[in-house]
């Protein structure tokens, strides 16, 4: 077994408590937050058009992403 495959268990479980953290933290702190989440009432539904800004346009700020997913603004990606 390589090196890094005995660590990567650790590794994972580590990503996914440090991606609750910040969920947690959004929660408590990002009034922005909780109005997108509030306005698409579920977190699947809200992850579902994170990706999708992602994926098809340029985000500059996490503050940019959740003004975009609350006012339906879409910034496309430059040619």
């Amino acid at each position: 077994m390589l090196l890094y495959q005995e660590h990567l268990t650790e590794v994972f479980v580590h990503l996914v408590m440090l991606a609750f953290l910040v969920d947690q933290i959004q929660q408590l702190c990002c009034p922005l937050f909780n109005a997108v989440w509030k306005k698409w009432k579920s977190k699947r539904s809200l992850w579902e058009k994170v990706r999708f800004r992602f994926h098809g346009f340029i985000i500059n700020t996490m503050e940019d992403l959740y003004r975009s997913i609350l006012e339906h603004k879409q910034v496309p990606l430059p040619l």
